[in-house]
């Protein structure tokens, strides 16, 4: 069992390096006990593919921001607050519908919801929308495209980079050949 030994500076431990109680630290899961469907990401694709299809998104998209967002960590919770695999602040979950932001089938929907009107509002423009996931359509619409900020920039540029890489994977998977 790995350790996170408050009195080692924060290093994870295979073991204690001094003698500790319960009170010096706290227990962090073994990766290697938890069992192969619980750190599976494909353990959501049903989900996935229903929020996608109910609500016209690209599910590689959809697959791509939880990547980014929490990597398949439906317990995920940010240091502002944002929640879930789909990282949803308080106020987008309950206005989209996810009463338990950390349900997976709740937080996909209504993340996924999200991702729609965002794409309807910016004409289908996929930048545009994932710019204003990240930084608010306020921000996007401030800016008059992708806000100039860093974080947003490299998010857009981050998820771009994962759809490709997963329409790369697929293909060698299936055995297809771009046009």
């Amino acid at each position: 069992m790995a350790v996170l030994s408050l009195l080692s500076g924060g290093r994870i431990l295979t073991r204690p390096s001094v003698e500790t109680s319960t009170d010096d630290f706290r227990i962090a899961p073994d990766v290697t006990d938890l069992k192969t469907e619980e750190t599976d990401p494909s353990r959501f694709d049903a989900i996935i593919e229903e929020a996608s299809a109910l609500y016209g998104v690209n599910s590689a998209i959809v697959k791509a921001v939880i990547q980014a967002e929490s990597r398949f960590n439906p317990l995920a919770v940010s240091p502002v607050g944002a929640k879930g695999l789909m990282q949803l602040m308080p106020v987008i979950a309950k206005e989209y519908g996810a009463l338990d932001p950390l349900d997976a089938k709740q937080n996909v929907f209504a993340g996924v919801k999200y991702l729609s009107n965002l794409l309807d509002r910016y004409n289908g423009n996929v930048s545009m929308a994932l710019a204003g996931y990240n930084a608010g359509p306020t921000a996007v619409k401030r800016f008059r495209g992708i806000p100039p900020y860093r974080e947003t920039r490299g998010y857009v540029r981050k998820i771009q980079n994962l759809i490709a890489e997963g329409v790369k994977s697929a293909r060698a998977a299936t055995g297809t050949i771009a046009d």
